[in-house]
């Protein structure tokens, strides 16, 4: 093995990394400006630049979810993750060591440094299960910081 063929070896990860995160930028500005799509017409969008559906349906589910535990921080929320399959089976997984809910974070916290269009983080927020639930208990009269949540729990295409 020749010394160019260890760089390009340790190159493929990273490259790898770098179109996620271009990814993840394109699916948030889909999600950004989706006012009233189904949201099979959001994932399709996705997919055309992932050119993977799956990745496509996990960023949809995701990406609400970490805008709105980075917005809504008062609240203790829920490390694990359900999914749940067509076929009824589930598998159970932490957020903190989902490789693309990680990269997902590091996205939107950069994101969130420079200038922030509130309409563009309502558009992400309203799709997001936990704000919805939040919203709610807040309309029910709970405290924020009373509040906790459960497992996040995203209903899978496929396995």
């Amino acid at each position: 093995m020749r010394i160019f063929d260890l760089f390009k070896k340790k190159q493929q990860p990273q490259t790898q990394e770098n179109d996620l995160i271009q990814s993840i930028r394109h699916a948030i500005e889909i999600m950004e400006t989706a006012d009233s799509e189904s949201h099979e017409k959001i994932i399709e969008k996705i997919a055309q630049t992932t050119k993977d559906e799956r990745l496509a349906w996990e960023l949809y589910c995701l990406i609400p979810s970490v805008y709105c535990r980075m917005i809504v921080k008062e609240v203790q929320y829920s490390n694990e993750m359900i999914m749940i399959f067509p076929d009824d089976t589930q598998q159970q997984s932490l957020l903190s060591n989902n490789r693309v809910y990680k990269l997902i974070q590091n996205v939107v916290a950069d994101k969130f440094s420079g200038e922030i269009d509130n309409k563009k983080i309502q558009n992400i927020l309203f799709q997001s299960s936990e704000f919805n639930a939040i919203n709610n208990a807040l309309n029910d009269g709970s405290a924020l910081e009373d509040l906790m949540t459960g497992p996040l729990v995203v209903f899978a295409p496929e396995k």
